[in-house]
């Protein structure tokens, strides 16, 4: 299952992009539990990113949530 680390790099990877919580649970889930937990850390890290100086961005837009690496 996607841990922070794993997420944290595949944003890094890909940091022209933005992703919505929807496209990352479809690539990354392979069942049920699995989309329950990967939903679950995106909103933990969703949280985190507005109260610390974070280099993921999550913003909602139209009531869908999208994430970006803004680091370097």
């Amino acid at each position: 299952m996607l841990n922070k680390n794993q997420f944290f790099t595949f944003l890094k990877i890909n940091n022209k992009m933005e992703f919505s919580k929807e496209e990352i649970i479809n690539r990354f889930a392979e069942s049920k539990i699995e989309e329950l937990g990967i939903d679950s850390l995106l909103s933990e890290l969703e949280v985190e990113s507005t109260y610390t100086n974070s280099n993921l961005n999550a913003s909602c837009k139209a009531g869908t949530v999208y994430y970006k690496w803004k680091g370097s």
